[in-house]
């Protein structure tokens, strides 16, 4: 699909496209609205000339004031009547639709007026469309589409922290139950019931549901307040999960260290009529001692983090066991039957290594035994959580291995794993991996540092990369101290000027200094650093191609 032309449809209501194809009609008086008087005359006589170059022209399917998502495609056919224009139209099934909003946002580049945006017309505009959607495929609207129009049971992504994996979280959400819908249960608002929850999410914003009560002087006694909400009343008082979500929870942490929650009565409006129920806004944490319980303590932000993915943990268990029943008449309870999507972002804040490994096998087994068709998106900053995933998905799993012959719940092909990366242009970059690629961390950070290197883009961060690089391999080959691996001087001394420009970078007051400029000097000790570690310690470097 090229042209530096496009038609823009802009309907009045939504429905006047019924599916992937079909037909429609619009006023004969509002075609060419919008439209510059050079372009008119190439078009406006309508003859079968003009009717082809417009039906060869890649065409925008939008809707007033972008209520919807806007599609790419092509008008197929075109009758000319008195009064309308009858038009057959097909959208392109390798173009994922447009985000409400993008063309309000890129209404420049689209040549379209602020006007066009409130009434139906049909326009033809100067734009190269090709160009438009692969600058919008670099988007994390865009990315948010891909993901969703990909037909894997699991994908997994790598990202560094700061790549925008939370933001992609949220188009995700948008995308699947915009709040328009009244479908942002998670965000701490009783607005839908769960029965019409069609994705579940877990990321920081998961996490804001659950705040401390700091007044010491009104309350001596620290309580974690939940904001309302309708999923953890849904799985401790309607599925009498509480003590499912202490075992998680300990599992991870301490198991004398105990959630207790407290149950409080509300009024609500049920029918017209005033009625109380149970629900849970505070929990208090104490450590058991035999029958005792010491007085509340007020848990660590690491604790906290693995309390609320303990939650939602459970919360997953329990409707992954409920749409284990095919028949839905049969289920015990109908509140996720429209449930599509899982989305989880980053649930390993403050675990160590033993305790990470096994979230991340619990999370992989839950998922691959799962026997219904949710999707599960799943993005980390972890490379050692990212690389158990990845290998445990690489592993089939069927529910009953002494069946004959074996049927197969998941197998490796199910599973997309992915690096997103972001560019200086902030754009980013969704990069396919393979079924069997592991995510080799360091590899990675040495391929960034390089590619600066060549590319004579070196910032203040890659210095924090060749460190982060040393304190791995310090700790694998059990030195103490990452400066143990610098290059030595002539008296046999670390080289104390690598060790100064490291600690600078590693330890910059502003966040502007990050991608703030480097000296010259500065680089060349970079590359002498990477050059060293690369040869002293065996890393992989690039090959040298002959010119024979």
């Amino acid at each position: 699909m090229s042209g530096q032309m496009y038609n823009l449809i802009m309907a009045s209501v939504p429905s006047l496209y019924s599916g992937d194809q079909g037909e429609f009609s619009i006023p004969k008086d509002r075609f060419l609205e919008y439209t510059e008087a050079s372009i008119k005359g190439q078009f406006q006589s309508l003859d079968q000339d003009a009717r082809n170059k417009l039906k060869n022209l890649p065409t925008i399917f939008a809707v007033e004031n972008e209520v919807v998502d806007a599609r790419i495609g092509k008008i197929t056919d075109i009758k000319v009547n008195s009064n309308n224009l009858r038009i057959k139209y097909r959208f392109g099934k390798d173009y994922y639709p447009l985000t409400r909003g993008l063309l309000k946002e890129e209404q420049q580049k689209l040549d379209i007026d602020d006007f066009e945006f409130h009434r139906g017309h049909w326009a033809v505009k100067k734009c190269d469309i090709t160009e438009f959607y692969g600058e919008y495929l670099k988007s994390l609207s865009g990315i948010a589409h891909k993901l969703k129009n990909t037909d894997k049971k699991v994908q997994l992504i790598y990202a560094f922290n700061g790549t925008g994996k939370t933001r992609l979280s949220r188009e995700f959400k948008e995308i699947i139950a915009p709040k328009e819908d009244g479908l942002d249960d998670l965000d701490g608002a009783e607005q839908a019931p769960l029965s019409r929850q069609k994705i579940l999410y877990y990321n920081a914003f998961t996490e804001d549901l659950f705040y401390w009560n700091n007044d010491s002087y009104a309350d001596a006694e620290p309580k974690l307040k939940i904001q309302p909400n309708t999923f953890t009343d849904w799985i401790i008082r309607d599925r009498g999960q509480d003590q499912h979500i202490i075992t998680n929870f300990q599992r991870y942490t301490n198991n004398k260290l105990t959630p207790l929650f407290i149950e409080q009565t509300k009024q609500i409006s049920e029918n017209g009529r005033r009625v109380n129920i149970s629900t849970f806004p505070e929990v208090k944490f104490t450590y058991e001692r035999g029958t005792e319980h010491t007085p509340p303590i007020k848990i660590s932000k690491g604790e906290e983090s693995n309390f609320v993915w303990s939650v939602f943990f459970t919360l997953l268990e329990e409707v992954m066991g409920i749409l284990k029943e095919p028949d839905i008449d049969k289920r015990e309870d109908d509140y996720f039957n429209e449930l599509e999507y899982v989305f989880i972002d980053d649930p390993v804040s403050s675990l160590d290594d033993n305790h990470l490994i096994e979230l991340a096998v619990n999370l992989a087994s839950l998922i691959k035994s799962s026997e219904c068709d949710i999707k599960f998106v799943i993005t980390t900053h972890n490379p050692l959580f990212y690389n158990v995933l990845s290998n445990e998905f690489n592993n089939k799993w069927c529910s009953n291995p002494e069946a004959q012959p074996r049927v197969w719940n998941y197998k490796p092909n199910q599973c997309q794993k992915y690096r997103l990366n972001k560019n200086l242009e902030g754009k980013f970059n969704l990069i396919e991996l393979g079924v069997k690629t592991p995510f080799s961390y360091h590899l990675h950070l040495f391929s960034e540092i390089r590619k600066a290197i060549n590319d004579n883009q070196v910032k203040k961060y890659h210095f924090n990369f060749i460190r982060n690089i040393l304190e791995k391999t310090a700790t694998f080959l059990g030195h103490d101290k990452w400066e143990s691996l610098l290059p030595k001087v002539a008296d046999n001394s670390f080289d104390s000027y690598a060790n100064r420009i490291l600690q600078l970078s590693s330890h910059s007051a502003h966040a502007g200094e990050e991608t703030g400029e480097v000296e010259e000097n500065d680089k060349v000790k970079l590359e002498e650093l990477v050059n060293f570690l690369s040869s002293e310690y065996g890393f992989w470097k690039p090959e040298v191609k002959s010119d024979q």
